[in-house]
């Protein structure tokens, strides 16, 4: 009887596990095709990449020189809305240049409104109670432009020597002429020979120097032998501030210079200077040069801010304010009748 109880107990329980695992496979089969049929879940969309772009703080005007960082700003834009080609993505790139056309407030600075400054934008600001400068270009060569010295920013003051002709009026002998019954004496005056002078003043003080422009490689000669000019070039006229030139333009080297010990010469050359300069200034180096004065230049000291009062130089300031010593005149060599009549002997051959 225990038997057939246990038995009994025994296949209940395979009966309950059996059952019990049909229920799991039955229920697992029922999912599966659920979890097919659900909808995927896309991933994230890529985020775009900025990039930064210059563009105008405030509104900016035309001929506007961009030296100032408050008028512009960087901002970052997607990179599907950057124009490579056309804007700036650092201020770097565009200081210092100049807008040709109106950028309003928030619009980015683009390559077509802008381009490089030119000579004007590099003219310096009036100083207090100074009229503005302007740019005057002036000719010169190693002797007068400070053996090519010179560089960009420097400041130079101007010095020019004029030639000053006199004629010189001299008293003839004393003539008696009578007018009216009356004997008058009278004395007529020769006029004679016209003598040359000298006079040297510093015209300009502290002028800077904005631009230097070199001349052209030379071209070949032609097969005429003479030197065929550039395109556009123009040949110097002649002046005492500047060496003499050939057909050709270039300068005309003298025997000293060509027997110079080599290294202790300086090549000639011509080049133009460009000078700041306002128009009282410019007057009077335009003056000195249409009257063929020589023009030298003498480089100042970058702290040298001093305006000197000068005198000028002639020759009789030099004898009067410097005591520059006169010769005194020969006297006149007087012939006697004897030197000028009488023949001097022929002397006698020997045998």
């Amino acid at each position: 009887m225990r038997r057939g109880a246990l038995l009994f107990l025994l296949i209940g329980l395979i009966i309950i596990i059996g059952g019990f695992a049909a229920f799991l496979l039955l229920r697992g089969g029922a999912t599966r095709p659920n979890a097919v049929t659900e909808p995927e879940v896309p991933p994230p969309p890529t985020a775009i990449p900025l990039v930064n772009v210059v563009q105008a703080a405030v509104d900016i005007e035309a001929n506007t020189l961009l030296n100032d960082p408050t008028l512009l700003e960087v901002v970052e834009v997607p990179i599907t809305e950057f124009d490579e080609q056309n804007e700036f993505s650092s201020i770097n790139d565009v200081f210092g240049k100049l807008v040709i056309n109106p950028v309003q407030a928030g619009r980015p600075i683009t390559r077509d409104n802008v381009r490089d400054p030119g000579l004007a934008q590099m003219l310096p600001t009036a100083e207090p109670g100074q009229p503005r400068v302007k740019a005057y270009p002036l000719i010169v060569n190693n002797l007068s432009g400070v053996a090519d010295q010179l560089a960009v920013n420097d400041f130079v003051d101007v010095i020019a020597t004029f030639s000053v002709e006199r004629q010189i009026i001299r008293p003839g002998p004393q003539q008696v002429i009578t007018v009216n019954d009356v004997d008058q004496v009278i004395r007529e005056y020769e006029f004679g020979e016209t003598q040359t002078f000298l006079t040297t003043k510093t015209i300009i003080q502290r002028a800077k120097v904005l631009q230097i422009l070199r001349p052209a490689i030379p071209t070949p000669a032609t097969p005429e032998g003479e030197a065929a000019p550039a395109q556009g070039e123009v040949l110097p006229t002649q002046s005492s501030s500047l060496p003499q030139v050939d057909a050709s333009g270039q300068p005309i080297t003298s025997p000293q210079l060509e027997n110079a010990t080599p290294g202790s010469t300086l090549t000639q050359s011509i080049w133009v200077v460009m000078l700041a300069l306002n128009d009282q200034q410019i007057e009077l180096l335009e003056f000195a040069l249409q009257s063929n004065a020589r023009i030298v230049l003498a480089l100042r000291s970058n702290d040298d801010v001093a305006i000197e009062q000068t005198s000028g130089v002639t020759i009789d300031l030099l004898v009067r304010e410097f005591g520059l010593p006169l010769p005194r005149p020969l006297p006149p060599r007087v012939y006697g009748e004897d030197e000028v009549f009488v023949p001097e002997p022929t002397p006698t051959p020997r045998p």
